[in-house]
């Protein structure tokens, strides 16, 4: 399974992401992010945004898989189910170059 994660907005405006692929994780971390994502119920959420997103990170998840997922939130409209999986991507994500 591949995850790839972008975090950007704020009032700063970095730009953070990831690519997870569970091939290159240790078999621990492969494991919870198999298991965060399954109990996201991610694959059943449609991208949304509050309407004071502006100044509020924002996030993008993409899982690569049958079929592919790919959902935006922000800091306020990200599903209670989602939080510990956007958890686990954040401490992952790292500063991205602008393209």
């Amino acid at each position: 399974m591949k995850v790839r994660f972008v975090q950007s907005g704020g009032f700063v405006g970095v730009v953070k992401g990831c690519v997870l692929d569970t091939s290159n994780l240790t078999k621990d971390e492969a494991q919870e992010l198999e298991r965060l994502v399954r109990e996201s119920g991610i694959s059943a959420c449609e991208t949304q945004f509050s309407a004071e997103a502006r100044d509020l990170q924002q996030y993008e998840i993409t899982i690569e898989g049958e079929p592919p997922v790919s959902v935006a939130f922000d800091d306020r409209s990200v599903p209670p189910s989602a939080r510990l999986l956007v958890g686990f991507l954040k401490k992952h994500a790292r500063p991205q170059p602008l393209d």
